[in-house]
């Protein structure tokens, strides 16, 4: 199952939690869930959800460094 911060538009995995993630500190009103890997693939290459990442720590093959946020 993952679940999806829509505060800081990142998608965790839960079978692959990391300490760095704090998945339990996002808010439980502010989250959502996808239950399949398809759903996820599908959630994060919709064109029209822009600016969706998977999270660094526990989901790094759909994490996008941000190289504006370096130098922006």
């Amino acid at each position: 199952m993952y679940i999806i911060d829509l505060d800081k538009k990142i998608a965790h995995n839960l079978s692959r939690p990391q300490y760095e993630c704090h998945i339990n500190k996002i808010d439980k009103k502010r989250r959502k869930k996808i239950f399949t890997d398809d759903g996820i693939k599908r959630f994060l290459d919709n064109n029209s959800l822009k600016g969706y990442n998977g999270c660094e720590f526990c989901m790094p093959d759909y994490h996008e460094f941000n190289m504006q946020k370096i130098f922006g």
